[in-house]
């Protein structure tokens, strides 16, 4: 439950859809804390092949008017096929003047580690492939934030500090070596090759309200979250 915790902070007043077996941990919140809360609001749909989705999940949700989809595609994972439902349908869930529905993700990185890996396998996929075309996409885990920037300037804004950020970043490389120029760092480097095998941007400290990254290559950015949930499942005030 302490995940859900974080989940409540992030995602009240917007739309929820379930991948698979995530719908299993989601109807677990529901029945500890309600699903009438007015902060985790019942799920658009619960997607995916549906092999991990226990009965009595597909009962509850059933019961309560949201849509169990079952799609069979094994070249595609529980991730993909939510994102592609995303892009389908998620304009329609938001308000006319939102010009860019982004994709917050819960829960894919703190299990199996090859699922792991196949996320962000789809975080980069999702940049060039107009079917998972959902906005920006952030990963989150129980301590960390991360996206994908694209090549050319980045400027990602970083207040640090109490229900904010933390100060740890990490610069990866995800699909081929980059050259980064950073500003805004404890250790900002220019033009500073990085590849899996010589060398990675670890553990670097933020210094500025606002951090510029400069790449050649799509990397990968993580930084920690300020906000930890508490054991209860929610956070400390």
């Amino acid at each position: 439950m302490r995940f859900f915790g974080l989940l409540t902070h992030i995602v009240k007043n917007r739309a929820i859809v379930a991948a698979d077996g995530g719908a299993n941990h989601l109807k677990d919140y529901y029945e500890k804390f309600g699903d009438h809360d007015g902060f985790i609001k019942l799920p658009k749909a619960v997607i995916g092949d549906l092999d991990s989705l226990l009965p009595e999940t597909r009962s509850y949700f059933e019961k309560r008017g949201v849509p169990v989809l079952k799609d069979p595609d094994q070249y595609s994972t529980d991730f993909t096929k939510c994102l592609k439902f995303v892009t389908k349908y998620g304009h329609s869930w938001v308000d006319d003047d939102v010009e860019q529905l982004n994709t917050m993700v819960f829960g894919g990185l703190g299990g199996r580690a090859d699922q792991a890996f196949a996320q962000l396998h789809q975080l980069h996929m999702a940049s060039r492939d107009k079917s998972l075309a959902c906005g920006d996409i952030y990963l989150y885990t129980e301590e960390s934030i991360m996206f994908l920037l694209q090549k050319g300037s980045n400027l990602i804004v970083t207040p640090v500090g109490r229900n904010n950020l933390g100060e740890n970043v990490g610069i990866i490389p995800l699909s081929a070596p980059a050259t980064i120029t950073t500003e805004g760092l404890e250790w900002d480097v220019k033009d500073w090759k990085t590849s899996f095998g010589t060398q990675v941007s670890t553990s670097n400290h933020i210094r500025n309200d606002t951090v510029r990254i400069i790449t050649n290559e799509p990397v990968l950015f993580t930084v920690e979250l300020a906000r930890k949930p508490s054991a209860n499942g929610t956070h400390p005030n």
